[in-house]
């Protein structure tokens, strides 16, 4: 899906996308101005991830950023009318909630005061080091040698061990492996495990965690594909 986000420069400055290195090449960043806005920190709107960026110079009259955003908005809602689309109007003008819920059945619609797409690193996959090299070969040298307490063809008789019902802690533990394992750092694998946990026995459990991960990442797909097998594990 993609997402546009209009920003309202002269309503929230610099603060409302100070924090957009998160942004991915499926984000489009505009921002609305005029010669009345405040200076443009463009240190700050240059770190805006991948996403493509664009600006709007508009004349500078009563509510012409307001209007111009507002027919941006209907351009894209009739360009994209057979396409998933979303758009997120960044202001803290509330006039824009009436708009976003009469246009809400074309399009995903919103307003936010800030963009706050914190970046999800991956962490740098590590090395095997000498000593686990030496355990495998130790592993080789030993196979084959029988200790004095084995039989020959004596079988162990295993008793049968009684299914546990999943935990959330093992739901917990599950989701924290296969992120690590997949690169991603601590501090977002505990944030998305935790999102997980607090819908585990939910009726709609994949759904909900589904769409809580679009709200809270930018390239909440990639993730949802990492963690879709341990989610259907512990479904209903």
């Amino acid at each position: 899906m993609e997402t546009y986000y209009l920003v309202d420069y002269e309503n929230v400055g610099s603060g409302g996308v100070s924090k957009c290195a998160g942004l991915t090449e499926n984000d489009h960043l505009v921002i609305f101005y005029t010669d009345n806005a405040k200076k443009i920190d463009l240190d700050i709107i240059n770190n805006h991830g991948t996403a493509a960026l664009e600006t709007q110079k508009v004349p500078a009259k009563s509510q012409s950023v307001d209007m111009h955003i507002v027919s941006y908005m209907g351009y894209l809602i009739g360009k994209s009318e057979k396409k998933e689309l979303r758009i997120v109007i960044v202001s803290k003008d509330r006039d824009y909630d009436n708009l976003i819920k009469y246009w809400g059945d074309k399009a995903t619609l919103e307003r936010k005061p800030k963009i706050d797409i914190p970046t999800v690193k991956k962490a740098p996959a590590e090395k095997k080091t000498s000593a686990a090299k030496k355990t495998s070969t130790e592993k080789k040298a030993s196979a084959g040698k029988k200790t004095p307490t084995e039989k020959k063809g004596s079988a162990e008789k295993k008793t049968p061990e009684k299914k546990k019902a999943p935990t959330k802690t093992q739901l917990n533990s599950d989701i924290q492996k296969i992120l690590s394992k997949n690169g991603y750092e601590q501090d977002a694998i505990s944030g998305i495990a935790k999102l997980v946990g607090k819908r585990y026995g939910k009726e709609n459990f994949k759904q909900e965690v589904h769409n809580e991960l679009g709200k809270a990442y930018t390239d909440y797909e990639e993730i949802y594909k990492l963690i879709k097998s341990v989610l259907e594990k512990y479904s209903g």
